[in-house]
């Protein structure tokens, strides 16, 4: 079998009062170019050659009963989507990963079946 290709549409489940700002302190100091909008709601790492990902704060629709019920299982109130070119997932998910250590949260991806996931 091949190997399967990840997505680069994931959602970032963060426990309240997660912000933009929040995160880019989590990675400041660790060699990724941040710049985000605070009143947008935006973060964009740049990584090396050019490659980014960008969260982006959201709202779960309130009809999306599966993305809520899974945030108050994981005990989240922030969520983001994120995205980034699915070709560079193993350079994004080292980000997710340093992400995940200092700030806690759900990372998963962003399908139907919310899989894969990492914690």
């Amino acid at each position: 079998m091949g190997k399967q290709r990840e997505t680069g549409e994931w959602i970032y489940f963060g426990e309240a009062g997660t912000t933009v700002r929040k995160l880019a302190g989590v990675l400041e100091g660790q060699g990724y170019e941040l710049e985000f909008w605070e009143e947008a709601g935006v973060l964009e790492i740049g990584m090396e050659e050019g490659v980014t990902i960008d969260f982006e704060e959201t709202q779960i629709h309130p009809k999306d009963e599966v993305t809520a019920a899974f945030a108050r299982d994981n005990g989240c109130e922030a969520v983001f989507l994120v995205t980034f070119p699915s070709e560079h997932y193993e350079r994004a998910k080292r980000v997710m990963k340093k992400i995940l250590e200092k700030n806690g949260g759900v990372f998963c991806a962003d399908n139907e079946s919310m899989e894969p996931v990492l914690r």
